[in-house]
Order: C-alpha cells, then structure tokens, then sequence
C-alpha cells in the first residue's frame, strides 16, 4: 500500500512555503514537524482508503491525489484532485473518526503523515494552522458548491470546459 522512505530528520524548507503553514517562526515550523515521517506512495496506491479509521493527517509535498469516493451502489466518483502543498485525510480537523473518501496517488507522491494524537498539540501551539486548515476546508466546500451549480445551470459543453480548466 505504501511505500516506505521515512526521513530520520525533516527539514522546515519542506514546509516553510506552504499555504498551511504560511507565516510560522522557524521554531513552530520545527515543532510543527515533531512526529512526522515522509514515504512515497506509488502511482495507483491509496494514501488512504474511505471509512477506514482516521489514525493520521497528511500534507502532500510532491506529486497529485485524485481523491474518490465509493457509491452506496459500488461506483468511484472522483470528488477532487489534490495539488502539491495541500493537505489531505484531516478527518481530525472535521472531527471524524473515519476518512469520507479515498486519497489515491495520480503520480508517484511524497507525503508526509502526522498521527492524529499530535493535531491537538501542534494546533494548540501553532494555532495559525488551524485557521489555514479551516481556510482549505471552506475552499474546497466552495468549490464543491461550484460544481453542483454548474451541474445545474449548465450546459453539458460548459460543464466539460470548467472541468477541462480545472484539471489544467
């Protein structure tokens, strides 16, 4: 499922420029990199799966994720494509217990993991990535709102050039 590759120590540049950690001292970045570990998740394979238990979070350093969701009737619906620099599987940020969807690697990725027992310290400490993660989540839901207009409202040439946009 996932390739291994932990990093014995991560360096804050691997962070620093990210919009979730956007204007942080160098000491919380390095706090904020307490317990993470990187590994390379193979073109294909999950991150992690739908409704299974929500033990990390994740940022994605390099590559892209299609996140999918499973039908009630067994379809894969793809809900998004995560971007490099995002983060991804905060289920503990929403409070959930499980992932409500799957994050499959599109290309080979390098993502770092954090255990979700370190969310509440790290956010406590660094409050600023809650607010970041509170900014991705209305974004996306934004974005989502977005896309049931335009299945709505548009015609089916439109909808096919946003969706064409969006992948660019």
């Amino acid at each position: 499922m996932r390739g291994a590759a932990g990093l014995a120590h991560l360096d804050r540049s691997l962070i620093a420029a990210l919009p979730a950690f956007a204007g942080l001292s160098g000491a919380d970045l390095d706090f904020a990199l307490e317990g993470a570990r990187s590994f390379i998740v193979k073109k294909d394979a999950a991150v992690f799966e739908q409704d299974s238990e929500a033990h990390s979070f994740y940022l994605l350093l390099h590559g892209h994720v299609r996140v999918e969701r499973l039908t009630p009737d067994g379809q894969k619906v793809v809900a998004r494509y995560i971007s490099e620099g995002e983060l991804i599987g905060i289920a503990v940020a929403m409070g959930r217990d499980t992932y409500p969807a799957s994050a499959v690697a599109a290309v080979d990725c390098t993502v770092l993991a954090w255990p979700n027992a370190r969310w509440k310290a790290l956010t406590a400490r660094v409050p600023a990535l809650s607010a970041n993660t509170l900014k991705t989540v209305g974004a996306r839901m934004e974005e989502a709102q977005n896309r049931v207009v335009e299945m709505a409202t548009e015609r089916v040439e439109q909808r096919i050039a946003h969706t064409l946009l969006r992948l660019l």
